[in-house]
């Protein structure tokens, strides 16, 4: 067990590849009352392609990372979710597009028994066609409710536009047809190459003995057998520059017309560390401009170009890069010639030494806090690791920007492709 100390911000983790493969790290926050673990996949809703380390390439329905996170939560032995309240833990589960996490929270001394019925039921697929069929009906009642909703659909109708073979196009969850295509086989199967351990993370951030916390993992895992492990990874098939449609409106039972501006960014080949410099250097660069930091943003709502709802962000990934700024907006198409001006005009300009000093101590002291909450340490770390940066090399990499290292690396991007969606009242 390796002993990771960070003097700097006085944090210390231990970490371990145990015998069959999977990566424990066990952080110690000994004045603390509270265990947050999460037992995790870097498998998400983005991983329909895979190619294995023997050269096998597999596909996956949309949606199946989701469906797989509901049916682990079935058991053998009874109600999971009631096992874990009777020792006194939360537990819950998310999807998203590049992880399945399954985690719990308690106050509890003793962490041995939520820890292992965590480490259990993950690792233990128990399904039938009937279950499969019943969970159908379920999870397309859910993905109608999205549809319904309009921040969700307009989300989800902007990826649409934007992208012709990414898998961003389809929303977490799938839609009713891809749904309805997953079969027991094929869940056995997708589970089978994305949850063996070599393949898994877990994050346990504790006030207890770390030297115990592992002991606990290492006795649990010795009695189980695994499979062949075999590394995988995502493989996109090749996007065209253009974005499929230029223009989506869609009518929906809303107050006030909404509108979203998509900007489908080429990627860059580039190293993890250049990339996630690149996503800090765009979030800095935008925050100067589009929000109140810029002197002309009050002028923006005043001349209603903008309401108070108004937003925007980026996201750099390996196989794709994006940004999105959406409104209230009566007229949509001002706001999108809104939208392409000012962000031309924000890549033109170089963010002032003082401003980006105030972002910088901004985004240094939001992930500072978060070692104020072990449920965020096991997050953040495990997502930071799956993005080739580790939590603490986020902190450099934030320090180690300049006014002229930001406009360097944003005057690179080409944001000319751009969508409209608009959600129109009807």
């Amino acid at each position: 067990m390796n002993k990771i100390e960070n003097r700097t911000y006085d944090e210390t983790y231990y970490e371990e590849v145990l015998a069959n493969g999977l990566d424990v790290v066990v952080w110690h926050k000994p004045d603390y009352t509270t265990t947050s673990c999460i037992f995790a996949a870097p498998y998400g809703s983005l991983d329909m392609d895979q190619k294995d380390d023997q050269g096998n390439a597999y596909h996956f329905p949309s949606g199946i990372a989701h469906f797989l996170e509901h049916k682990l939560f079935e058991s053998d032995h009874g109600d999971v979710m009631s096992d874990f309240s009777r020792m006194g833990a939360n537990v819950n589960a998310f999807t998203s597009f590049q992880e399945t996490c399954y985690y719990f929270d308690t106050a509890a001394g003793d962490i041995r028994e939520p820890l292992n019925l965590l480490l259990d039921f993950v690792q233990d697929l128990s399904i039938t066609d009937a279950s499969v069929e019943k969970e159908k009906g379920i999870i397309n009642q859910e993905l109608a409710m999205y549809l319904q909703m309009p921040d969700s659909r307009m989300m989800f109708e902007t990826f649409r536009s934007m992208y012709r073979n990414h898998p961003l196009k389809y929303d977490i969850g799938g839609c009713e047809q891809t749904v309805n295509s997953i079969t027991k086989p094929l869940l056995e199967q997708c589970y089978a190459i994305n949850y063996h351990p070599a393949n898994m993370m877990c994050v346990i951030v504790t006030p207890a003995d770390p030297d115990e916390v592992m002991a606990i993992v290492r006795e649990n895992q010795a009695k189980k057998t695994f499979g062949s492990a075999h590394k995988v990874k995502r493989f996109c098939e090749p996007e065209p520059l253009e974005v499929v449609k230029e223009v989506c409106e869609i009518p929906m039972d809303v107050s006030e017309t909404k509108a979203c501006v998509g900007i489908k960014i080429p990627v860059i080949a580039e190293s993890d560390e250049m990339r996630v410099s690149r996503d800090w250097a765009a979030k800095m660069t935008l925050d100067s401009w589009f929000s109140s930091m810029n002197p002309q943003y009050q002028t923006w709502l005043d001349r209603k170009l903008i309401t108070p709802y108004f937003s925007y962000e980026e996201d750099f990934g390996r196989d794709y890069s994006l940004m999105l700024f959406y409104d209230e907006a009566q007229d949509p198409e001002a706001f999108r010639q809104f939208v392409i001006e000012q962000l031309d005009a924000c890549l033109q300009a170089e963010i002032r030494t003082e401003d980006l000093d105030l972002m910088k101590k901004r985004a240094i002291g939001s992930n500072l806090h978060l070692f104020n909450a072990p449920s965020d340490i096991s997050v953040a770390f495990f997502r930071n690791r799956m993005n080739g940066v580790s939590l603490f090399e986020n902190f450099r990499i934030i320090e180690d920007l300049t006014p002229e290292s930001c406009a360097a690396l944003m005057r690179s991007l080409d944001v000319s492709r751009r969508t409209l969606t608009i959600i129109r009242k009807g």
